[in-house]
């Protein structure tokens, strides 16, 4: 697996559960200096009255939770009477309001929670307070694996826009739908955030595309693998990002092996071709006897990355084709060019391939054009000739040509696609 996959800390969500749930409780809880409801106290606070039924309810639990007299077990027997006897939205919000105290001094989360639900479906929280309750009822759900309850919460703070000191309410939302097994909708989720952040011109969450990353690698969701990559080389183009995205095109794209040495291209250009396994690939890929000055240059990288040794049977073996065929290439590339330039499609396609080994990309991007005229794969041609193009450094050309490609090769353009933009903006 390219990367371990970046899911919401439950265990950090608890923390930061437990060590709020006071501050929670006494912003606008009961406190030890409340006393039995009142007609003056509600009149003072300019609240609606609570119901007759609930205030004979409420009023002898409400001494329960005071220091004096602090019983939260009795008051915890109470609670079901306490929700029974709710007929309006005062009763709910002062029911909610004690039971969030009770849940605080027995420490259960469950009571807090539905303390909080109570005080938000009453609709009388203050309007600062409300998204730190949503989003502390969506985490306390995500915590007892309530997945539905803690989407529908998460998308309310999602909504209202507020941000919490810790954690991450879309990633929470994402990981709603992979716990249902729903990996599809998680990634979904996922770029429909990065794509309103997109339109709205606001700074993209890193961790939101690679989780989309992950996810569609670990399900092979190979378009919604190619999208997320796409945007996070775009916008944060790491090293490790650039290593991540090109092994998972890589892996969940069933390239033929004359599409596949084009994405070797770009993971060499990129040092992100590094591991033995890929580095004999490309070799074989390219063949020695053909492409042997190319094939030069990745011996050599194979050195520096430790993917061969001096003594690698392999590598030795390979050396010696090379060393042999590579100044056959260069002394002989006339003849190559000039029965390219002669003779058909194909002729010109193989001479193109040469140049591009010897790293001629002007010449290259020629022969590949005459190429494409005499109907050679317009997709084969076109990502050659933008290959060579952003060789040159003529990255706009190269952009527009990348886009001429389809099929099987266009995630491999979409790669080079980001690669020539960000050449083209550093």
């Amino acid at each position: 697996m390219p990367f371990a996959t970046r899911s919401p800390n439950t265990k950090s969500f608890r923390s930061a559960v437990a060590g709020f749930a006071m501050a929670v409780a006494l912003v606008g809880g009961v406190s030890a200096g409340s006393t039995a409801l009142t007609a003056q106290a509600v009149a003072a606070q300019d609240l609606p009255d609570p119901s007759e039924g609930f205030a004979e309810v409420y009023g002898p639990v409400v001494p329960l939770v005071q220091p004096e007299s602090q019983d939260f077990n009795a008051a915890r027997a109470q609670i079901p009477a306490l929700v029974a006897a709710i007929e309006n939205n005062r009763d709910r919000d002062l029911a909610g309001n004690i039971i969030l105290n009770i849940g605080t001094g027995l420490d259960d989360r469950q009571l807090q929670r539905q303390g909080l639900m109570l005080r938000l479906e009453g609709g009388m929280v203050p309007a600062e307070q409300v998204g730190l309750f949503t989003w502390f009822v969506g985490s306390l759900s995500f915590e007892f694996e309530d997945w539905a309850t803690s989407r529908e919460y998460l998308m309310r703070v999602r909504e209202m826009g507020y941000v919490p000191d810790q954690g991450n309410p879309v990633l929470l939302i994402a990981n709603t739908y992979l716990e249902e097994e729903n990996p599809q909708a998680s990634v979904a989720y996922l770029m429909s955030e990065v794509e309103a952040a997109d339109a709205a011109g606001t700074p993209i969450n890193e961790n939101w595309l690679l989780n989309a990353l992950q996810t569609s690698y670990d399900y092979e969701l190979t378009d919604s693998a190619l999208a997320a990559g796409v945007i996070l080389l775009r916008d944060f183009p790491s090293e490790r990002n650039w290593r991540n995205t090109l092994q998972i095109v890589s892996q969940l794209h069933d390239f033929e092996t004359d599409e596949r040495v084009d994405l070797y291209r770009l993971m060499y250009i990129r040092n992100t071709l590094d591991e033995r396994q890929d580095t004999t690939r490309f070799i074989e890929d390219l063949d020695p006897r053909v492409m042997s000055n190319e094939v030069q240059r990745i011996l050599a990288r194979g050195l520096e990355t430790g993917a061969f040794t001096s003594s690698d049977p392999y590598y030795t073996e390979v050396r010696g084709i090379v060393e042999t065929r590579a100044p056959q290439d260069r002394s002989g590339i006339g003849t190559i060019v000039s029965e390219g330039r002669n003779g058909d499609a194909l002729d010109a396609l193989g001479a193109g391939d040469v140049l591009l080994s010897l790293e001629d990309y002007a010449q290259a991007e020629q022969l590949y054009a005459l190429a494409l005229e005499r109907g050679f794969d317009a997709n084969t041609a076109n990502t050659r000739i933008g290959i060579a193009q952003a060789q040159q450094g003529n990255y706009a050309a190269a952009l527009e040509t990348f886009a001429l490609v389809s099929g099987n090769r266009t995630p491999i353009a979409r790669m080079w696609t980001a690669y020539a933009t960000q050449m083209m903006g550093s």
